[in-house]
C-alpha cells in the first residue's frame, strides 16, 4: 500500500483546533506583554510568543 502525504479529515480538524489553540494563546500574550511591568516575565511572554509564532507557521503549512 501506498503511504500518502496528505493528511484525513480527523488529523486536519485536530490540526485546526491546535492551530486555533495556539492563535488564541498568542493572541492573550500579546495583550498580557503591555501589562506586564517585570522584565523577567516580559521576556518569557516574548519568547514564548517567538515559539508559538514557529508553531502556528508549522500548523498552517500541515493545512495547505
Amino acid at each position: 500500500m501506498m503511504a500518502t502525504k496528505e493528511l484525513a479529515l480527523h488529523e486536519k480538524l485536530e490540526v485546526h483546533e491546535l492551530l486555533t489553540l495556539k492563535t488564541s494563546c498568542a493572541t492573550k500574550a500579546v495583550t498580557m506583554l503591555e501589562l506586564v511591568k517585570d522584565d523577567k516575565l516580559k521576556s518569557l511572554i516574548e519568547e514564548d510568543l517567538d515559539n508559538s509564532s514557529k508553531a502556528i507557521e508549522e500548523l498552517k503549512s500541515l493545512l495547505k
